[in-house]
């Protein structure tokens, strides 16, 4: 019975949540599992779901940054429209990849990793 109890509080706490929230998941996550990913979805209205591949487990959260990165523009696209429309500020220059640059912000010491 406590189980059953448990579901009905998620699902009525999840239900006052603003409606349409991104869910993400990790398909090999055994943290946060799919179906768990998939509850939470399916309790917040108007939620979306996606489930991104990755062979790392919980860590695919942290190191899946492209598909990450990718579902949340894409998210944002529908979402807030004007925005990526050009009537906000203009993210079409701004880069969307993930490469490696050897630039500081704030004057720190480089360092070339790969002599770790």
């Amino acid at each position: 019975m406590e189980g059953l109890d448990e579901s009905a509080a998620l699902a009525r706490i999840l239900s006052t949540v603003p409606p349409g929230a991104l869910v993400i998941g990790v398909e090999s996550d055994g943290l946060f599992t799919p179906n768990e990913q998939r509850e939470i979805a399916g309790h917040i209205p108007g939620a979306e779901l996606t489930i991104i591949s990755s062979p790392d487990g919980h860590d695919g959260f942290l190191l899946e940054f492209e598909q990450i990165n990718r579902h949340i523009l894409g998210f944002l696209k529908k979402r807030l429209p004007e925005i990526y429309e050009g009537r906000g500020a203009d993210v079409s220059e701004q880069s969307t990849s993930f490469e490696v640059t050897r630039t500081s912000t704030f004057g720190e010491a480089e360092v070339d990793v790969t002599m770790w």
